[in-house]
């Protein structure tokens, strides 16, 4: 607002400055044209006559004084004041800036600022010729009139624009301090709701306010609902994950205690490979707590790219396949080539090792683990489909729900690991908008299928 009545005041400034010199010019330009067409010429002699109205009507700014002088031919003196015409014109010819305009054919008008006898006046010369049979004679009109009267004009419209300015420049301060007070009121009274509350108080905010902030509140109810799912979910993870890893603890003591205690040796020996067996379930369970919390960090701070499906099924299959050979499992790819995805390869390696390390642990010796890679066709459109076959006993139709729940294992089964790899897998699924199930394999076993959203290769296109 500052800077916009700055640049109002000199726009109405130099407008009421040009204002007032036209105004003031066009008497001086009328003044002269009178006294032009009261001049003739009789008996080779120029004759003035002087009409009174002209001076009458530049009298009418009382405070300024007017000067004339009008010359023949060179500068030859006819009547006003002797030598204006050589003292002014010798002086404006050092600076020369007039304005110069036609009104009639033949008649040249120049209009300037100089000074006489110390005052500022506004000049105004008219010249053109008056002809006699035979003969013409040049004729040149010098008016000059100081300048209080025009300033005087000038300054009381540029007054008037600027009282106006400043107060519609107060009124608009005003206006815009009122709007911008009554549109910060709600979110003062948001700030002030949210800053009385505890930490442990995640209830919507339900305050009435002007449709222009109710995406905000709702986008702080959306926040904080999810911030309530999120705290519930560490809360039960953490009681989950505290359990899972006391037990093993607990076991771990008391058949390293039973060991130290007993007498026998074989008896002692097979504590041992106990506590051995409790310490690698330990093991297993905090790697994949770790890797669990490593993808969750992942999943919201790393962007997915544009990644080749089956070169990064080819390279976990070559990472776990010496696993595989020392439990006689024999591990086979064969798909497509270009199936390209939008993923994270750190997460989908993880998914599909843990895939892979639930298929080889479940598999009996001498059976192979098939692994495909295809482009598969849909109602609605392409997915790239990825498929891990084992030949194991499988799963039954009533637990395969909940196959895929954290720290799940199969009732009765020695081999039953941590119960979060294929959680685990199934999160990393969800986060790249697949869908992974399980099939029954033939004659035995579980297929695992999951289904990705296809990014088509220019060849596909």
């Amino acid at each position: 607002m500052v800077i916009i009545t700055l640049i109002t005041y000199f726009m109405a400034n130099n407008y009421s400055k040009n204002a007032a010199q036209i105004s003031y010019d066009r008497l001086l330009a009328s003044a002269a044209l009178q006294i032009f067409e009261n001049t003739h010429i009789d008996y080779h002699e120029i004759i003035v006559d002087l009409p009174s109205a002209t001076f009458e009507t530049l009298s009418m700014a009382s405070n300024d004084r007017l000067v004339y002088q009008i010359t023949q031919n060179q500068g030859e003196h006819l009547t006003g004041y002797e030598g204006l015409y050589q003292h002014i014109l010798k002086k404006a010819a050092k600076n020369w800036q007039r304005v110069e305009y036609d009104p009639r054919d033949n008649l040249l008008i120049q209009f300037w600022e100089g000074e006489y006898k110390g005052e500022n006046y506004r000049f105004i010369l008219l010249s053109d010729k008056l002809y006699e049979v035979g003969e013409s004679f040049d004729i040149n009109i010098l008016i000059g009139q100081t300048t209080q009267a025009r300033d005087q004009l000038a300054y009381e419209m540029n007054l008037n624009v600027i009282q106006m300015v400043i107060l519609t420049f107060i009124i608009a301060i005003v206006l815009i301090l009122i709007g911008v007070n009554q549109i910060l009121r709600p979110i003062y009274s948001i700030n002030k709701k949210i800053r009385k509350r505890s930490p442990t108080d995640l209830r919507p905010i339900d305050m009435s306010v002007p449709k222009e902030m109710a995406d905000l509140v709702s986008t702080i109810n959306h926040f904080i609902s999810q911030l309530e799912v999120s705290l519930n979910h560490l809360k039960r993870f953490t009681g989950e994950v505290a359990h899972q890893i006391r037990t093993p603890l607990a076991g771990l003591k008391s058949q390293a205690q039973n060991a130290i205690e007993e007498n026998d040796e074989k008896i002692r020996t097979e504590q041992l490979n106990r506590v051995l067996y409790s310490t690698d379930l330990l093991d297993s369970t905090v790697t994949q707590l770790l890797n669990q919390a490593t993808l969750a960090h992942r999943f919201h701070s790393q962007p997915l790219i544009t990644l080749s499906l089956p070169e990064l099924v080819k390279s976990v299959c070559r990472d776990v396949a010496v696993s595989a050979i020392q439990r006689g499992v024999i591990i086979t790819y064969q798909g497509d080539d270009n199936l390209m995805i939008n993923g994270d390869s750190f997460a989908l390696s993880q998914m599909l090792r843990n895939i892979l390390e639930n298929a080889i642990k479940f598999s009996p010796q001498n059976k192979e683990v098939n692994v495909s890679t295809e482009l598969h066709s849909t109602d609605s459109g392409y997915i790239a489909r990825l498929c891990v076959a084992d030949q194991g006993v499988g799963v039954p139709d009533a637990q395969k729900q909940h196959v895929f729940e954290r720290f799940y294992k199969s009732k009765g089964d020695p081999r039953a690991g941590s119960g979060l790899g294929l959680s685990i897998a199934k999160e990393v699924a969800e986060h790249h908008n697949a869908a992974i199930k399980l099939l029954d394999n033939s004659p035995s076993g579980l297929i695992f299928e999951i289904n990705f959203p296809l990014m088509l290769t220019e060849d596909e296109h």
